[in-house]
């Protein structure tokens, strides 16, 4: 049943999650990964710099980094990976990375009155259902899975009942607690944000807990557009308040 659940998921985001914005091949492209959508987009509604913008899953913003010349000039991922292959693949080098933002880890549910920035529910072991990304493919499924091995964070009673899923990628598990087919899971805060404001309930994990979900800047090429384009988003107080205000925090918050 869960990998019924989850491999349907998939197949529905795999429809819809790759955006690409006003495309255009005479001025620099900025990809990233979906949960840095709104963030990109108001800061390209409100720039002074013309870019177009494309939103896809890490590995299909490798390939279009890669293989298509002129795209992706400037990406934007938490997925460490992607400037490790991309300077393996020789595209990038290690100047052209710079940490941009990080981004808050979160126990969310789409029930507004399950958790109110506490974990109660699990305490008393009443919470029916859990959700992590795997450990092994991302920073927050890394980041989630320390905090399920806290002693103060009981999830044994859910282990015995075969109550704790797991899918590829965050996204994927905000889907199934946004369709209510799991109570439960670990998410960064910008999947929640709507409008500039939170949705359902949350339990904000406090940063002692788990190592920094770090958000990257990478410029794949050295044109006097790409440049000044990536220095626009990274060094512009207002644009970083963008990301703020889609639920990233600053590096040294």
């Amino acid at each position: 049943m869960q990998t019924r659940i989850i491999k349907q998921t998939v197949l529905l985001l795999l429809s819809a999650v790759f955006t690409s914005v006003n495309a255009s091949d005479d001025v620099p492209e900025v990809c990233g990964v979906p949960q840095v959508y709104s963030a990109v987009e108001g800061i390209r509604e409100d720039s002074k710099i013309t870019f177009n913008s494309y939103f896809g899953t890490m590995q299909d913003i490798e390939s279009r980094a890669i293989y298509y010349r002129g795209k992706c000039n400037v990406v934007i991922t938490n997925e460490e990976r992607l400037p490790a292959n991309l300077i393996k693949e020789g595209k990038i080098t290690q100047n052209s990375v710079a940490r941009l933002v990080k981004a808050p880890l979160i126990l969310w549910s789409n029930n507004k009155f399950l958790l109110k920035d506490n974990i109660n529910v699990i305490i008393n072991k009443k919470l029916k259902s859990l959700a992590l990304p795997k450990d092994s493919l991302t920073t927050v499924g890394f980041a989630a899975t320390e905090i399920v091995k806290r002693k103060d964070f009981p999830t044994d009673y859910l282990k015995k009942k075969n109550a704790i899923y797991r899918a590829e990628h965050e996204y994927q598990i905000f889907s199934l607690l946004k369709n209510n087919n799991i109570q439960t899971g670990f998410i960064t805060k910008p999947l929640i944000m709507k409008n500039g404001q939170t949705t359902g309930s949350y339990w904000y994990v406090p940063h002692e807990y788990y190592s920094p979900v770090y958000y990257y800047i990478i410029t794949t090429d050295k044109s006097e557009k790409t440049q000044e384009l990536y220095n626009y988003i990274r060094g512009n107080k207002q644009n970083l308040a963008m990301f703020y205000s889609a639920g990233f925090e600053a590096l040294n918050d």
